[in-house]
């Protein structure tokens, strides 16, 4: 203890301190930071069957939307008692979109609803949507050639031609997101999408409570519609706006950003960027130094 004391009164000592203060910080670093490890792409899934049955889907509109959204699909624009916004020309990409991530159906359509569950399998959300495109009016319609949720092996008869429709989605998958241009799919996600999505597709917060939802479990399908149909704050990018290659170039590209690993460790910030990410490492190591600065001056001067 008295050799430390001693110590203490050195002019050196100071400096010492807050190099000690840096190896800490930078040890402590390096052992929560994981290891790059590539991490493998989600499993996407598959295609909607093009024999929809649009009495079904009539079936499930009267049994869990007609409440919120009207029997003529108008909503609260033509019955005031009614919650949910007009379905008219809106379109079964629109519908597929909000039906297959789970924000519908909703008990609050004004309150922005997280990604969930669906309430319906794949062929039940293809009949909903075509009742609705038929019904009241359309717009854009499901992009069929752009690949969807992974087969659900319940809508097959058997084991064979289940893994025969898996064969089928990954090899249409993988030619999808190879058609696009990476490179070019980067400049146009951070032109448009990653002042609110984040560079990383981690999402963020908007205006008035709203979030730009996470990319990290969308399917190539699904980012496609909603860049055809702009679900609540996000502009709509149609096909004058965003050709279809550009917008498959875009999807690689997120396709890239799903398949990154998080070495961020315990500290990642929800990945929101390195230089968020960096900028909060210079501010705990600098606060660590002023600390230190502190406790030195301090000492000192209950010495003298």
């Amino acid at each position: 203890m008295k050799w430390i004391t001693a110590r203490r009164r050195h002019p050196l000592a100071g400096y010492a301190v807050v190099l000690l203060a840096l190896a800490l910080f930078g040890v402590g670093y390096a052992a929560f930071v994981p290891n790059a490890d590539r991490a493998q792409a989600q499993s996407q899934a598959a295609d909607v069957n093009d024999d929809v049955d649009i009495s079904e889907g009539r079936e499930i509109y009267i049994a869990s939307c007609m409440s919120c959204h009207g029997d003529d699909g108008l909503g609260y624009e033509s019955n005031e008692d009614l919650s949910g916004p007009s379905l008219e020309g809106v379109g079964a990409a629109a519908v597929n979109f909000q039906v297959s991530t789970g924000r519908m159906p909703s008990m609050d359509p004004d309150t922005q609803m997280p990604r969930k569950d669906p309430a319906w399998d794949q062929q039940q959300t293809a009949n909903l949507a075509a009742y609705v495109q038929a019904e009241f009016g359309g717009g854009p319609e499901i992009p069929l050639d752009v690949p969807g949720e992974a087969p659900d092996p319940a809508l097959f008869d058997s084991d064979a031609e289940y893994e025969a429709a898996v064969d089928a989605y990954e090899d249409a998958y993988s030619a999808y997101v190879a058609g696009g241009d990476i490179d070019a799919g980067q400049t146009l996600y951070l032109t448009n999408c990653a002042h609110c999505h984040s560079w990383s597709g981690g999402g963020g917060a908007l205006t008035d409570g709203h979030i730009a939802p996470p990319l990290t479990e969308s399917t190539p399908r699904q980012i496609y519609e909603a860049m055809l149909t702009g679900p609540g704050y996000m502009p709509v990018f149609n096909d004058e706006t965003l050709e279809p290659q550009e917008k498959q170039d875009l999807i690689t590209h997120v396709k890239e950003l799903q398949m990154e690993p998080n070495a961020g460790g315990i500290f990642d910030l929800n990945r929101v960027g390195q230089t968020a990410e960096g900028y909060m490492s210079w501010v705990v190591g600098l606060a660590l130094i002023v600390a230190a600065a502190a406790w030195i001056t301090a000492k000192q001067r209950a010495h003298d």
